[in-house]
């Protein structure tokens, strides 16, 4: 098992830094698909993994909201297609994001950075 959450989100959703960070890696990574993992404060990582895109540079400090990829699936190309991926109840138009906090080389529990529920 991960020590992170999973986030459900809607196809092509837009992923963004959640806090001012400097971007330490950007790209694929063992079984995690592309990741962007961003220090946000001094040992403290947040790693976030299953984009298709991802963007920024390593070394890059980025401000609160900064795009940091984009998740997998295809975009709806009409309002009746976003009107059936609203109805969708089984989760099956939705894609995920996988979110792993770490202090040093050890995984915290996410909930004490986010709110989880």
């Amino acid at each position: 098992t991960r020590p992170g959450v999973i986030v459900a989100a809607r196809p092509r959703a837009l992923v963004t830094s959640p806090t001012p960070a400097t971007i330490l890696f950007r790209g694929p990574l063992l079984d995690y698909g592309n990741v962007v993992i961003i220090e946000p404060t001094a040992d403290v990582m947040f790693i976030l993994a299953g984009l298709a895109e991802v963007y920024g540079e390593v070394g890059e400090i980025i401000n609160a909201g900064a795009p940091l990829g984009l998740l997998g699936g295809s975009s709806p190309q009409s309002d009746a297609e976003l009107t059936e991926i609203a109805r969708s109840l089984d989760g099956t138009q939705s894609q995920t994001l996988y979110l792993e906090v770490r202090d040093g080389q050890t995984p915290v529990n996410p909930a004490t950075w986010f709110a989880i529920e």
